[in-house]
């Protein structure tokens, strides 16, 4: 027997085509709908609780029945609107699920090892080799979370 959170999901999913399918590429590249049934698979298996569970298929409901149509995506306030919802659930993945999307350590700790490399480099009096050597350094530590990440099944 299947479970409801198993029947909501193949229904998200099978909404979220129909309401898509209209769509070019462009289109689907804004609405993320490759991320967006991704999460809905993930999220079974990473929700902390079934009351967290039960918040996001709230959230994802919302999401979806906010999704436009393609002649909607030129009204500013449904576009806005859709935008919100959908960085909201992207962001409450991340932050209380720690779902992340491929490649998202190594945006964070390259900037970061920049950052770094940038002060060692004016402290030693050779910007450009703190640069790379903190570049280099902020590659390797956001590789490794990526694919410890990806051993995981964190990644959506």
């Amino acid at each position: 027997m299947e479970s409801t959170y198993t029947v909501w999901k193949k229904s998200t999913i099978r909404t979220i085509e129909d309401k898509t399918t209209s769509f070019d590429e462009t289109l689907h590249k804004k609405v993320e709908t490759d991320y967006l049934k991704r999460l809905v698979e993930k999220m079974a298996t990473h929700a902390a609780s079934p009351e967290t569970l039960i918040v996001f298929q709230k959230q994802m409901d919302a999401l979806v029945a906010a999704i436009p149509t393609s002649t909607g995506f030129e009204d500013k306030e449904l576009r806005r609107d859709f935008l919100k919802k959908k960085n909201k659930i992207k962001n409450t993945a991340t932050i209380k699920h720690k779902l992340v999307h491929k490649g998202y350590y190594i945006g964070i700790w390259l900037a970061f090892g920049m950052a770094l490399g940038i002060s060692f480099g004016v402290a030693f009096g050779n910007i450009a080799l703190g640069l790379s050597i903190g570049l280099a350094i902020g590659v390797a530590i956001g590789a490794w979370l990526d694919s410890k990440a990806l051993k995981e099944g964190r990644i959506v």
